[in-house]
């Protein structure tokens, strides 16, 4: 414990001073100093506990982590892989993951110690109260998410052992890009029944078809890549992929011709539409999406100015 920490204070003492130094509501301040809290005071031994408890909460943190790590280490090296950029793409985002993970877990380390120190006023140890929550909210989080990654990697590595999943992933990836495409239609259609058509709208849908046709050049590798490491291991492949990336290729460039640019009149629109296209362009499959999903959110982010929801129908679903 902080050799400054507060001496033992009731809590109605403690809440009138912090009541007295910020703006903060009395109730919501009694409620966020409840963990420090013994029979009504506000002491030492209860901080300590409450710092401790976490502790346990960010160390629970760091073992999620490397369990993870550990199944990661195990998946990239199942399955004899060849050397594909379809494998070497996953790896470096499970690593890139696992490094923000460990990041993410050392900033809340540094947090944790900077809360508690220094809790000679009553302000100070209020906000280390609110810190100490947050730092448990972030590292609960950290859990969930470590844990979610760990389920995700030993799919990979059921994946790097089975062609029947490989292609069956591939096949589920297709459909979901026909869905898409199939929505980006419809929207395309009732733009062009309309009297005056929601600039908004269209943008939006001129964004969808930009995603598709990344999606469909990234299915396109992907189904080379997956070929080849099906003639390698002398295994058959889906006889109709390639016909099926075909087709969705012409109706990506049909919704493509039929909306046009989607921006006149709107310069914002149209900036924002060129700025995706500069990084879009800069993207080669097999294409990294959660970066990608990032720059078309920073695209869309557009359209929820006024609070309201962004049209999701046509996610990159990858």
């Amino acid at each position: 414990m902080s050799e400054s920490a507060p001496a033992e204070t009731p809590l109605d003492e403690l809440v009138d001073d912090v009541v007295d130094r910020t703006d903060e509501e009395p109730e919501s301040i009694r409620t966020w100093l409840e963990p420090f809290t013994e029979d009504g005071k506000v002491t030492p031994a209860a901080i300590e506990s409450s710092v401790t408890d976490v502790s346990q909460i960010l160390a629970t943190a760091e073992t999620r982590i490397d369990l993870a790590t550990r199944t990661h280490d195990e998946a990239t090296a199942a399955g004899n892989a060849p050397d594909l950029d379809i494998v070497d793409v996953r790896r470096r985002a499970f690593g890139d993951r696992l490094d923000g993970l460990r990041a993410d877990v050392e900033a809340l380390g540094d947090d944790l110690g900077a809360a508690w120190s220094g809790l000679d006023e009553p302000v100070a140890v209020y906000r280390a109260a609110v810190a100490l929550h947050e730092i448990t909210t972030d590292a609960q989080d950290i859990v969930r998410v470590a844990h979610d990654l760990e389920t995700e990697l030993e799919a990979f590595e059921a994946w790097l052992r089975s062609a029947n999943r490989r292609h069956d992933a591939l096949v589920d990836e297709v459909e979901a890009a026909e869905e898409s495409a199939a929505a980006v239609a419809e929207t395309v259609e009732s733009l062009r029944d309309a009297d005056d058509a929601d600039p908004e709208r269209w943008f939006d849908a001129v964004v969808q078809t930009r995603v598709l046709d990344l999606v469909v050049a990234d299915l396109r590798a992907e189904a080379d890549d997956l070929r080849a490491w099906a003639d390698r291991d002398g295994v058959s492949f889906p006889d109709d992929v390639d016909a099926r990336i075909d087709d969705l290729e012409a109706e990506v460039t049909d919704h493509v011709e039929a909306l046009g640019d989607g921006t006149d009149g709107d310069d914002e629109f149209g900036e924002r539409l060129d700025a995706l296209d500069a990084e879009l362009e800069a993207v080669e499959p097999p294409v990294a999406w959660a970066r990608v999903d990032d720059t078309v959110a920073e695209a869309r982010s557009a359209l929820c100015g006024d609070g309201a929801p962004v049209d999701e129908t046509a996610d990159s679903g990858r």
